[in-house]
């Protein structure tokens, strides 16, 4: 789990370092999403430019896949509550990014900031050591 939480950690890491690295990440998918394209092959969500929305894309992956392995790490780990903070920090300014990007009505963006608000919850027990 440490390796493979390395090998994930840019989300949990200065804001500058983690919007570099998730827009790395997303050119390469979009890459293969515009290869098969021209394959004439069905293109898998995360892989298409035209549909995808980055910002949303990384609340849900931190959400989903990187707080929660983070999360554990902490409660076992309380010295890398920081990493907890970056998370926190970084999937709020995921959220200002979609809402300028996208212009949310009031009940999309209440269901976006819901999902971040549990998150940063999240994080925040585990980095108290309270159960979740």
């Amino acid at each position: 789990a440490i390796v493979h939480s390395a090998d994930v950690s840019n989300p949990a890491r200065a804001w500058s370092v983690t919007q570099a690295w998730a827009e790395r990440c997303l050119d390469e998918f979009f890459a293969q999403g515009d290869q098969e394209k021209a394959l004439g092959i069905p293109v898998q969500f995360l892989n298409d430019r035209e549909r995808l929305n980055r910002p949303n894309s990384q609340i849900g992956f931190i959400e989903f896949m990187i707080a929660p392995l983070f999360a554990a790490e902490i409660w076992l780990w309380p010295m890398l509550c920081e990493y907890g903070d970056c998370l926190s920090a970084n999937i709020g300014f995921w959220e200002e990014l979609w809402e300028t990007q996208t212009s949310p009505s009031s009940e999309e963006a209440e269901k976006v900031r819901s999902r971040v608000a549990e998150v940063e919850d999240m994080l925040s027990r585990a980095s108290m050591r309270i159960a979740y």
